[in-house]
Order: structure tokens, then sequence, then C-alpha cells
């Protein structure tokens, strides 16, 4: 049976992070373009869960791209703090440094 080629985990992780961050980018579109018609808008719970959800650079990008989102809090502080979080994350697993990681970040003895 001839072997298949199939994407390494890294490149299918950075694919559907790419994927996510475009969804969450077309989100803050999609919420701005209803504010500015006085539609019915996403929830700001929901974007929040996005941009937690390691869509911090969709959201970033939302931000600058379509002037929104830009001056409320918690969107303020909370798409910064997440995009640094998740680009270390990122580093982390795509250099193949978690397995040390965890072992320095678990206490000896569990």
């Amino acid at each position: 049976m001839p072997d298949l080629l199939l994407p390494s985990p890294a490149i299918l992780m950075i694919a559907v992070l790419i994927v996510w961050n475009l969804v969450t980018l077309i989100a803050f579109g999609v919420d701005k373009r209803a504010a500015i018609h006085g539609h019915r808008r996403l929830p700001e719970k929901r974007l929040v869960t996005m941009i937690v959800l390691f869509g911090a650079f969709g959201a970033y990008a939302g931000q600058r791209f379509f002037r929104h989102k830009t001056k409320k809090a918690p969107f303020t502080w909370l798409v910064p703090v997440m995009t640094v979080i998740q680009t270390a994350v990122l580093a982390i697993l795509l250099t193949g440094q978690a397995s040390e990681f965890l072992a320095v970040a678990t206490p000896r003895g569990i």
C-alpha cells in the first residue's frame, strides 16, 4: 500500500490556526458592519472566546483593519496579552520544546 503524503502535525496545526484566525478576522468585520448599520451584533462573549481560543492574531488584524473594538475593555488589554501568550505557546510547540518545558514546569513527585 502506498504511503499517503500527510502533512506533519506542525503544518496541520499552522493551517488550522490560519483558518481560525481568518474566521476571527471575519467575525470582527461582520460585527463592525452590524454596528454601522444598526443590525444585531455578535455577542462580546463570542468575540472574547474566539480570541482566547487562539484567535488573537485575527482579532488584532480585525482591530486594525476595521478599526473595531480598539477602545473597549476587555479588548484593549485582552488582544495584546493573548497575542503574547499565544506566540509563546506556538513557539514552544513548533520548536519541539514542549516536553522540556513541561518537565521544568511540573513539580517533582507528581
